[in-house]
């Protein structure tokens, strides 16, 4: 058991290094105590492998408002279940961060998790943008219904808490007439803390010293006792002063952050609370004057350039005035990887210098430029028709210049989305339009830019319509079924069939599975459509058996999302119980990628259709991103190979991969299928490299029910 145990530590060692992220192995049978870390993970925590050693993982994670969330990982991973959650992370000797992590449990053969790999991942400037976000957002609204300086305040307070948990305690303090300072803090505020105070000399210093002050000792520092007991009271011992300045330089406040402190508190303090405080100016001078606040609100205060807002309240005023032109989405390609290397105000600078670069460029261009996401710019201009060659050159020419930011030189790509506004196509769907262009753009090297064409608006339409139709169909029952044989190579008897989905609509005429099965995928209507299938086949089944007929297994396709459906089992059991049809006589066939989903639900889900009789088959192999280690522990009874594999099966490098494939049905006790057959010299080879079954038109093409009890019957 000792070696058992050893192989599989080894085994997921290498997981976790295959991973290229920050992992870390516990013990799940002794108190979740660590076993194994990688240095990726010790430099993420300021840890050292002796330090981590043998300690439980969870105390990693430990404060009272998480416990919820550390109880429901360790029940799934002890029953077997893969887990995903987001968690404040504790680091030795620096401030905790935001990780991401999933947990990949590893059973024994008495289903009981003895190890877990957990990966690891730094999500804090997510999780930061996504605050900053919410809170700019809240911030916003709260101006735009005239809310007063007090719920603001509440909204900024709140947040804070929401942010750093238990890990500090804070109050904005606002400087007011009569040398007073307004005191906000969040929602647990204490009755000893008044509303105001006195603005004493230490306070004043740190507003008119214009930088942070930190102090180890509170008891060093003369400020208000109640504020020393609010800081007490939740056991912090260190502060950390910010001033709040306005847009004019003026000090108008500042905030008070109590903690415990550590090392690298300070930077990540003088960030934090920069930005919040600019949000906090905002607030405050929208209360002083109206006007400068809207002003503000069309502005991304990050960056200084206009924010989204501002830019279609722009582009629709010349919209109005009758003037067409193009939308521009740019994204620099290797923003995140900046972001991640330099911080979120590296992103920030990366767009100021390139929305400059553009702006000093315009020649005769008349462009408008804002920042669109967090990583993206978007422009347009006013001109009814546009050299986009120009444009490439233009970028390239900007790009060609390294970026100076963080003080390191930075070479970028950029992918731009392009898309057309007129008085026919609205600026929402411009937008939209632009963004889809630049997904295409995305997966292509270098720099580079797509252009939104009619034709992608067609297939957009064409979906919409296929959806909108959808429901009606399956209402109706136009969904019908053709079925194609498997033949065996070696005798060209049918040895199985498989059921294919059809639709002829009598709107729309004949919808291809390769349109409708993706929409109703998305729809979240697809689980009807497979048992839609299955039904009619059972009942072509039901039917010979009732007249003595011969009965032949059934393949019928069922997407990932209806395989995953808690009773997907037991509703197929029942349906085949139903019709009185042996479970054996059907084939259930799912795409390669399954398992890699939520494997052990798979290979669980596998295991009970195995033991009611049913068979699986894994569709069009090959062509996804499957895992062998998980293909040689799922149960799978036929494997079969892709068409575009058989189309070039006569390329050396193609035969190889496919006679590989085969190799591997054999050896796993699968029996290989050959799909797209459609000469004998294809026949020829498959049989040669040992395949057994094959499908396509060599053989048979799709065909109605009928047709088949017709070849069947001779």
């Amino acid at each position: 058991m000792n070696i058992q145990h050893e192989m599989l530590l080894n085994t997921i060692r290498k997981l976790g290094d295959n991973s290229k992220e920050s992992y870390v192995i516990f013990d799940a049978t002794n108190n979740h105590c660590v076993l194994e870390c990688n240095d990726s993970f010790c430099v993420l925590t300021n840890t050292t492998r002796s330090q981590l050693l043998n300690h439980d993982y969870f105390s990693l994670l430990s404060n009272e408002e998480q416990m919820t969330t550390i109880e429901m990982i360790k029940q799934k991973i002890h029953s077997g279940v893969m887990v995903q959650a987001k968690l404040h992370h504790s680091c030795f000797d620096k401030p905790p961060f935001w990780a991401e992590i999933q947990a990949l449990p590893f059973q024994n053969n008495e289903n009981e998790t003895v190890f877990v790999l957990l990966l690891v991942k730094d999500v804090t400037y997510y999780h930061t943008e996504d605050f900053f976000m919410r809170l700019e957002k809240a911030m916003y609204e709260a101006i735009e219904k005239d809310n007063p300086f007090d719920k603001k305040m509440s909204i900024i307070c709140s947040g804070i808490d929401e942010f750093f948990m238990q890990n500090i305690s804070s109050m904005v303090l606002i400087k007011m007439e009569e040398n007073q300072l307004q005191i906000y803090t969040g929602n647990n505020k204490p009755k000893s803390i008044v509303e105001r105070c006195k603005m004493n000399s230490f306070y004043k210093k740190v507003m008119l010293e214009r930088t942070s002050i930190l102090i180890e000792n509170l008891d060093d520092i003369d400020i208000p006792i109640e504020h020393k007991m609010f800081a007490d009271a939740s056991k912090k011992t260190a502060g950390w002063f910010v001033p709040i300045y306005n847009q004019q330089q003026q000090a108008i406040g500042l905030f008070a952050i109590f903690f415990k402190p550590h090392p690298g508190d300070q930077e990540f303090f003088e960030k934090m609370f920069r930005k919040i405080g600019a949000l906090v100016a905002l607030a405050y001078t929208y209360a002083k004057t109206q006007k400068k606040i809207m002003d503000l609100a069309y502005i991304d205060i990050t960056t200084g350039l206009p924010n989204r807002h501002s830019f279609l309240n722009k582009i629709e005023k010349e919209k109005e005035r009758g003037q067409n032109g193009y939308i521009k989405i740019l994204k620099p390609s290797e923003f995140h990887q900046i972001v991640e290397l330099y911080g979120r105000e590296a992103g920030d600078e990366l767009l100021r210098q390139i929305a400059k670069r553009l702006n000093e460029d315009k020649n005769e261009h008349n462009e408008y430029i804002a920042r669109f996401t967090s990583s993206s710019l978007i422009i347009f201009n006013v001109i009814s028709n546009e050299d986009f060659l120009n444009y490439e050159k233009r970028i390239k020419e900007i790009i060609r210049q390294p970026f100076i930011v963080s003080g390191k030189q930075i070479y970028i790509t950029v992918k731009t989305g392009i898309a057309f506004y007129n008085d026919d196509i609205k600026i929402a769907d411009a937008i939209r339009f632009a963004d889809n262009a630049l997904s295409f753009a995305a997966n292509r090297p270098g720099t580079h830019m797509e252009i939104f064409t009619q034709e992608r608006n067609d297939d957009l339409e064409q979906q919409m319509t296929v959806l909108n139709h959808l429901s009606q169909a399956l209402k109706n029952n136009e969904i019908s079924v053709n079925l194609q044989p498997k033949v065996d190579i070696r005798t060209g008897e049918i040895q199985s069939i498989e059921a294919l989905a059809r639709w002829i609509s009598p709107k729309l005429g004949f919808v291809s599975p390769a349109i409708f099965i993706p929409v109703a995928e998305s729809a979240g209507k697809v689980r009807e459509i497979d048992t839609r299938i299955l039904e009619i086949v059972l009942s072509w089944l039901a039917e010979r058996k009732r007249l003595g007929k011969k009965l032949v297994k059934v393949a019928v396709n069922i997407s990932p999302n209806h395989f995953y459906y808690a009773h997907f089992v037991q509703d197929t059991l029942k349906l085949v119980q139903k019709y009185d049809i042996d479970p054996s006589y059907i084939i259930l066939e799912v795409t390669e990628n399954v398992g890699l989903v939520d494997f052990q639900t798979a290979l669980s889900i596998i295991q009970e259709l195995k033991s009611y009789g049913f068979e699986t088959s894994v569709d069009d192999f090959g062509t996804g991103f499957s895992s062998l280690s998980y293909l040689q522990r799922l149960p799978f009874t036929e494997l079969k190979i892709d068409r575009s594999f058989i189309n070039a099966i006569n390329d050396a490098a193609t035969l190889a991969i496919v006679r590989s494939i085969i190799q591997l049905a054999l050896n796993l006790g699968m029996t290989s299928v050959a799909e797209g057959i459609e000469n004998e010299e294809q026949v020829e080879i498959l049989r040669a490299l040992g395949c057994t079954v094959g499908q396509g038109y060599f053989y048979y093409k799709p065909m109605m029910i009928e047709q088949l009890d017709e070849i069947l019957d001779k």
